[in-house]
């Protein structure tokens, strides 16, 4: 019995699942990158450019306080 036959979906379809997922893996850890930084310049800030954003060191608390994982 060919792989077609027993499982539906071709062997060559294989390689490209793996290499979507690990795109989706890259994408994901470029984005929990670019949020730890974003962060780590907000922390950094001074009262007067947090007023300039218009953000407080409340706001900028809150902020960090949230896992790397969310937005």
């Amino acid at each position: 019995m060919d792989e077609v036959a027993s499982t539906g979906r071709s062997c060559s379809s294989r390689p490209a699942m793996f290499v979507r997922a690990c795109r989706a893996l890259l994408e994901l850890m470029q984005a929990r990158r670019e949020r730890s930084r974003v962060r780590c310049q907000l922390a950094a800030m001074t009262e007067r450019e947090l007023q300039d954003f218009g953000m407080s060191r409340s706001e900028i608390e809150h902020e960090l306080r949230k896992p790397v994982r969310r937005k």
